[in-house]
């Protein structure tokens, strides 16, 4: 429950950041600012992602006795890439190159990716170590910073600058509040191992090329709009698209964490196909979580609007985010059911090319079109770009898992789905948003839970009864 909870209210922060940072910017300075954040992700994802993958796979309490050099080849490589980036920026900018953004926002943009890794390597340090309290920490002292003061920034300044740099500061004051809890009792000083170095690359940077590609198409989107359309138009874009990238890799992350920990520990301790049959049936679970997030939030969505949305971006929000919420599940079934596959494998490449044929399919649907870009067609071009990418990367793990998902549980699932939606689809629209949205997710929650239940997926009501049943002997 601790590495759950910072899941849980980072994802609850996040949704308010995004909601409170579209109101006091605007829909025109809130364009820009996502222009700005896409930045920020595309630069952690492409350039220190690899380091913090590199991470869980390779660092692990066993490893940071056994192999200490570990550890310090991760750090030197850190220290590597973000000097590097530093300088290709400053000289860029002494070069006088357009990049079309702001140079202050350019500056803090790429300084915010720089950020963002920190964070995460020292993140998935913690995770590595099953430290769940430091990373509790972690976690919550960055939202809670993020929150306050990118808010506060939004609200003070109507500046997206002054918003980015708020997500800056609270990166590194995490990090630095943490840090001393994840530093090595007996750091090893020394040269860059070559030999780590090549193994971490062989094994990350193909998944990173991938990762980096998947970043890469909300931010391409987003200036194709302002472009056509203006940075308002990429600003109603961009509440939409923020907010499920926010929600659903935090899902996935969740689902993640709890499920990846003990594929490996089976991987290490009874081998490998048993490992891979635990992948096949945690692909139960996590379809079983995403379809009624996906499904749920869809039901909801008008709802959801009145009464969150900033009113400048109504209308506009629901449009895009019914178009998008197919995309965002995509993304969290690959993360959470699919890339254990290719993790324990040592088979990332495939992300790669999966994602560039996602990215293809999302340039073709924008320009093949003639006419004057709609808006909503970016929404569907970058959901038919993860769905691409999801099934392409589908064809491939479920051929290489010595057993299939069982699909009577695949078709519970379904029907629970359907169970739900016919329950809450009636009260779209027909109350005060204050009284449909509880009351359209405690009966869809209920009515999905009872089917779910009913069809025993997952085990989950047989686990429930024999807790039940140990409690009730533990209390004789």
């Amino acid at each position: 429950m601790t590495v759950l909870l910072p899941f849980i209210v980072n994802a609850g922060l996040n949704f308010v950041l995004g909601l409170l940072v579209a109101l006091f910017l605007g829909p025109e300075a809130f364009g820009l600012y996502a222009i700005g954040a896409a930045t920020v992700v595309l630069v952690n994802t492409a350039l220190l992602d690899w380091l913090k993958i590199s991470v869980v796979r390779f660092y692990s309490l066993q490893s940071r006795e056994s192999d200490p050099g570990i550890r310090a080849t991760l750090d030197l490589l850190f220290a590597g890439v973000v000097l590097s980036l530093s300088a290709l920026l400053a000289a860029s900018m002494l070069a006088g190159i357009d990049t079309g953004l702001p140079a202050a926002l350019l500056m803090v943009s790429v300084a915010g990716g720089i950020a963002a890794g920190w964070f995460d390597y020292h993140a998935a340090i913690a995770r590595a170590r099953f430290l769940d309290a430091a990373y509790a920490r972690l976690v919550l002292v960055r939202s809670i910073a993020a929150l306050l003061l990118m808010v506060g920034g939004a609200w003070w300044t109507r500046d997206p600058t002054i918003v980015l740099l708020g997500g800056v500061l609270s990166a590194v004051a995490s990090v630095l509040a943490n840090r001393g809890r994840l530093a090595d009792a007996k750091p090893v000083s020394g040269t860059l191992r070559t030999d780590l170095m090549r193994g971490f690359a062989r094994y990350a940077l193909p998944l990173v090329a991938g990762n980096a590609v998947y970043a890469a198409i909300p931010l391409i989107n987003r200036a194709i709009l302002a472009d056509s359309n203006g940075f308002a138009e990429a600003g109603y874009f961009s509440l939409a698209s923020d907010i499920g990238l926010r929600l659903f890799p935090v899902l996935a992350s969740m689902l993640e964490i709890v499920l990846l920990r003990e594929v490996i520990r089976l991987d290490e301790t009874r081998g490998r196909v048993a490992a891979q049959k635990r992948i096949a049936r945690n692909m139960i679970v996590v379809v079983a979580c995403v379809l009624p997030v996906g499904l749920g939030f869809w039901l909801i969505l008008p709802a959801f609007e009145r009464l969150f949305v900033p009113q400048g971006f109504r209308g506009h929000f629901a449009d895009h985010m019914a178009l998008l919420l197919p995309g965002f599940a995509a993304i969290a079934l690959f993360q959470a059911a699919l890339a254990p596959v290719f993790l324990l494998e040592k088979r990332t490449l495939i992300a790669a090319l999966a994602a560039l044929t996602g990215l293809a399919v999302n340039l073709i649907i924008i320009l093949a079109l003639p006419g004057v870009l709609a808006p909503t067609t970016v929404s569907v071009a970058q959901s038919a770009a993860y769905l691409t990418a999801l099934l392409v990367t589908a064809a491939v793990a479920l051929r290489a898992l010595p057993v299939l998902p069982p699909l009577r549980e695949i078709g519970c699932v379904v029907a629970a789905g359907a169970a739900m939606g016919l329950a809450i689809w009636p009260l779209r629209g027909t109350l005060p948003a204050t009284l449909e949205l509880p009351l359209q997710i405690v009966l869809g929650g209920l009515v999905y839970a009872a089917v779910i239940l009913a069809c025993d997926v997952g085990r989950w009501r047989t686990g429930l009864k024999l807790r039940w049943l140990a409690r009730r002997s533990a209390r004789r």
